[in-house]
Parts: C-alpha cells; sequence; structure tokens
C-alpha cells in the first residue's frame, strides 16, 4: 500500500496533505501534480476538476482515488447516478490505498468509497419515497 496518497471526498472527507489551523495547500502526494483535482475540488471549480479528472493525467482511469474524486465531482454537479456508479467503481478496485483526509485520519480508499455510497445512496433513497 502506498500511504499516504492523497484524495478528496465530500467536503467532509476531502483529504489534504496536512490539518493545520490554516487551510493548506491541496497536494497530491504520489501522483503528478493536478492528477487527483484537490485544488479544483478546494475551489469548487467542477469544470477543471472534471477535466483533470478525465484527461488521464498522473492516475489511471481505474485509481480509487481519482474515481472517489470524480464521483465527488459528479455530486456535486447534479449526476446522482453518475457519482453512485463511480463511487461503486471505485470500491470495486483492487488497488486500495490508504490516504489521509483533511481532519488527520487514514482511510483506506475502500472506506472512502463505502462511506460516499452510504451516505449518498441512503439520501437518494429517501428523497425517491
Amino acid at each position: 500500500m502506498r500511504m499516504p496518497a492523497t484524495a478528496a471526498l465530500l467536503a467532509s472527507l476531502a483529504l489534504s496533505a496536512c490539518a493545520t489551523g490554516r487551510p493548506a495547500p491541496m497536494v497530491e502526494n504520489g501522483y503528478a501534480p493536478g492528477a487527483l483535482a484537490l485544488a479544483a475540488i478546494e475551489r469548487e471549480d467542477w469544470a477543471t476538476a472534471e477535466r483533470l479528472l478525465t484527461s488521464g493525467r498522473g492516475a489511471q482511469a481505474d485509481d480509487p482515488a481519482r474515481l472517489i474524486n470524480l464521483g465527488r465531482v459528479y455530486m456535486a454537479t447534479g449526476r446522482t447516478g453518475e457519482a453512485l456508479s463511480t463511487w461503486r467503481l471505485a470500491l470495486a478496485s483492487d488497488r486500495h490505498d490508504d490516504v489521509e483526509t483533511r481532519d488527520g485520519r487514514i482511510v483506506n480508499t475502500a472506506d472512502l468509497a463505502r462511506e460516499a455510497l452510504a451516505h449518498h445512496d441512503r439520501a437518494v433513497r429517501s428523497a425517491t419515497r
């Protein structure tokens, strides 16, 4: 396992290089700069984040950290079905890594994908009832 790789998920799960009193610059540890679109996600620049995540720069298409972030972009832009599908792909990966979240937790990408699915899948089910 690579540790810590860095990814971003939900506002409460967004990942950063470290947690300090001041916001730290978003850094993709173990990836090419911008490969996980952390800075774009932090500024809620969803178009740039999606372009970075789908351009194939620095993170492989099936990389769970990239998929988790892409799901975050899809959810933020109202594409709930695509977000849930992307998080399911992240969960199904056989390449999980531990990552450090913005709040300092060390969490496996499989667990982050599960958290995103549990949170949003439940919300989608209740909204459709």
